[in-house]
């Protein structure tokens, strides 16, 4: 009896020690806390978390907290979401759809700190759309940009847009707003426009490749603005930029350079001279029209309109016998 007893104690003995050494030794139970703001947008970590946030979020700002992959799916920015900011806090998002981002007609959108990574084109828009933004890079491997409509660069901007195998930017329309800069580059172009290229004060386009197409292309009129600059640079054989007519207003700046049998910039028609500040290597070159382009090194050296196109006096009626 006094046996079985002893042995009960002994097992009640060593249960206790196991119990208490447990509790002493082992790791708490740790809460998982979620950081991620879907609605809000403060912190974003998934791809669910961003397609939620564009879907219903209750703010106008996302701000990324880690390298995101959308996979196949898109942001699909509509009316709803118009003016949508997406600050990528120096994350990348990529995506393997047709587009990364999408824009509807007439939407706008700000992006800045960002990467933009695309199997097809970084963005995408269904007709007219405005981008803005800062420290933004596009790499798209078909395009970076393509648009239906008419591209708006938003003022103060800055924004590099790349293709692998496409074009840094297409459209049928590019307005570049005061103080704002798009860079773009692609073998098959950096910019390619359908239609018309205008450059407003202060803003700055340019467009670079490397093989045999033209660095710039407009179909219509590029316009550059008092105190604006463009850049068109061919490291291959064709054209630094082909325009249909070129239009300047104040002090502007051109830097063109082309193939070595090609021109620097080629235009379709030049009808009136003018002058920029730049260089143009090839020389220009003019399809039809009697007027020039005349490059100097400073502002200072920059000709009047009234010295470069200057108006014939009108002849002195004679009176009659």
């Amino acid at each position: 009896m006094r046996r079985l007893v002893y042995q009960i104690i002994s097992l009640l003995s060593v249960s206790l020690c196991a119990a208490f050494l447990a509790g002493c030794g082992g790791e708490p139970e740790q809460t998982k806390v979620d950081l991620a703001d879907a609605i809000g947008g403060s912190s974003i970590v998934t791809a669910s978390d961003l397609l939620a946030f564009v879907e219903r979020g209750e703010s106008s700002t996302a701000k990324l907290s880690a390298d995101i992959s959308l996979e196949n799916e898109m942001l699909r920015i509509t009316k709803a979401r118009d003016g949508l900011v997406l600050d990528g806090n120096g994350f990348t998002l990529s995506g393997a759809g047709d587009c990364v981002i999408r824009l509807d007609e007439g939407c706008s959108m700000v992006i800045k700190n960002i990467t933009i990574h695309g199997g097809s084109d970084a963005i995408g828009c269904l007709g007219n759309a405005a981008i803005g933004g800062e420290n933004v890079r596009l790499i798209g491997v078909g395009n970076g940009i393509r648009a239906a409509g008419t591209i708006t660069v938003l003022s103060g901007s800055s924004i590099e847009s790349e293709a692998n195998i496409g074009m840094g930017i297409t459209a049928s329309g590019l307005y570049i707003e005061e103080n704002a800069s798009l860079a773009a580059k692609g073998p098959m172009g950096g910019v390619n426009m359908s239609g018309e290229i205008q450059v407003a004060g202060g803003g700055e386009l340019a467009a670079y490749t490397e093989e045999n197409y033209n660095a710039l292309k407009c179909g219509g009129t590029l316009t550059l603005k008092d105190g604006s600059k463009l850049i068109a640079e061919n490291l291959g054989e064709y054209h630094g930029a082909e325009l249909m007519d070129l239009d300047v207003d104040g002090a502007v700046t051109i830097q063109a350079k082309g193939g070595e049998n090609a021109a620097g910039l080629f235009l379709f028609e030049q009808r009136e001279n003018i002058a920029v500040i730049g260089s143009c290597n090839p020389k220009p070159r003019f399809e039809s029209g009697k007027g020039s382009i005349t490059f100097v090194d400073s502002a200072e050296k920059l000709p009047s309109p009234e010295e470069l196109n200057p108006v014939a006096p009108s002849p002195t009626p004679t009176e009659a016998p």
